[in-house]
């Protein structure tokens, strides 16, 4: 079953007990798990299970040292080892940490990346009633970086980074944090994984796999003909989502960025309001589409590692030009990103051979395409998922 990412805060479990194991020790959730920031849900699925990388992936050192205060209870008999590749992991995680990686330069992302971004929604604003198609563009393109930023900063470590994600997020696009953050995170743990990964179930708009005969629809035969359309209009689903969410959970610092956002939008031009929305939302889906969508679905009850995992669901862009390297805003590195996503957007270039060694020394396969050839490839799952019969079609057809 889908995460539910409605009102994920309304959720609680019906699982009698919720104990999982990080590194060397088993950790009874069970009395805070309703409290736990990524959710309840989050933490049920790992009931029984080995957690170690998930978690030290996604959380900060607040987090990780309240765990180790927390009373741990002893392997039992007959638990195994942790995996060799997690371990191998580990030990290179560590090496980068010891040579600064997941130390921010504020200089950098303030003169790359925040300030350009802010120039343009400002510059789009200004133009917008005198050259509306040059603001739209403009602004778009503001909003889709602006994404990018929210999510960089939004896996920060520093609370002056979760700040920012938060008020780009929520002034330039009216997104609510706390439900990206619940949605993103079990993108991240449970990456292309059925059932558990919400980013790569679109049905019934979308399928990005042949679907059984009970689940079919009409539209999929033409799926590859609209679903540049459907990309486009991701940012409008966000939108409305994080509306809900923020309401349902009574979050007013949320709700006053959403209230500021859509102000500005209101002093926009109509045309170039929506326009703005729809081109943003078209932008980003473009990007993140190519990077998983192309690759493995696993199935919900396969095996599970969570860096073999990020390696066999996940496929790098190689950008061959200034403009797509800044328009991928740091998830052409979607690799590097996934298994180091505290790490600043900056480092990724040097982190792709890093990961590259590690790749060749585990055994993992390792993706890297170019622009073209990836967007080919995203068309291609595409339309051969909407030309293939629906799994029990011809079964269906003999019975009649």
């Amino acid at each position: 079953m889908v995460f539910d990412l409605t009102y994920p805060h309304l959720y609680r479990s019906s699982l009698p007990k919720c104990v999982m194991r990080i590194d060397d020790s088993w950790y009874d959730c069970t009395s805070w798990r309703n409290s736990h920031p990524g959710g309840a849900q989050m933490c049920d699925e790992f009931h029984g299970k080995d957690a170690t990388d998930a978690f030290y992936s996604l959380h900060s050192k607040e987090a990780i040292q309240k765990l180790k205060r927390m009373k741990a209870l002893p392997l039992k008999e007959g638990d195994t080892p942790r995996d060799q590749v997690s371990l191998n992991f580990a030990k290179l995680v560590k090496e980068l940490e010891e040579k600064g990686w997941f130390e921010r330069i504020w200089f950098i992302d303030f003169t790359r990346n925040i300030l350009p971004v802010i120039a343009l929604c400002i510059i789009g604003t200004f133009l917008s009633y005198s050259c509306p198609v040059l603001a739209t563009v403009l602004i778009g393109l503001g909003m889709q970086q602006a994404g990018w930023l929210g999510h960089d900063f939004t896996h920060a470590r520093s609370k002056f980074a979760r700040f920012l994600g938060n008020t780009l997020g929520g002034l330039i696009n009216g997104f609510s944090l706390e439900w990206w953050s619940h949605k993103h995170n079990s993108h991240h743990v449970f990456v292309n994984r059925k059932g558990l990964d919400s980013d790569i179930h679109n049905e019934p708009v979308l399928f990005l796999w042949i679907p059984d005969v009970s689940e079919d629809t009409a539209l999929r035969r033409y799926q590859y003909m609209f679903y540049p359309f459907a990309y486009s209009l991701l940012y409008v689903s966000w939108r409305m989502q994080s509306l809900r969410f923020a309401l349902g959970s009574g979050n007013k610092k949320e709700l006053a960025h959403m209230a500021v956002n859509y102000l500005w939008l209101a002093l926009l031009p109509w045309k170039v309001a929506i326009g703005s929305v729809i081109l943003g939302g078209f932008c980003v889906a473009i990007v993140v589409t190519s990077n998983h969508q192309t690759e493995e679905m696993i199935e919900h009850d396969e095996p599970y590692n969570y860096i073999i995992d990020q390696y066999r669901a996940t496929r790098g862009v190689q950008c061959s030009d200034p403009f797509f390297e800044w328009f991928f805003g740091g998830m052409q590195y979607q690799l590097e990103h996934h298994l180091l996503p505290m790490v600043p957007r900056y480092r990724y270039p040097e982190a792709r051979g890093i990961l590259r060694k590690f790749s060749e020394d585990n055994g993992l396969p390792f993706h890297v395409n170019g622009v073209m050839e990836i967007t080919k490839m995203n068309f291609d799952v595409m339309y051969r998922n909407s030309i293939a019969p629906a799994v029990g079609a011809q079964e269906s057809k003999k019975q009649e």
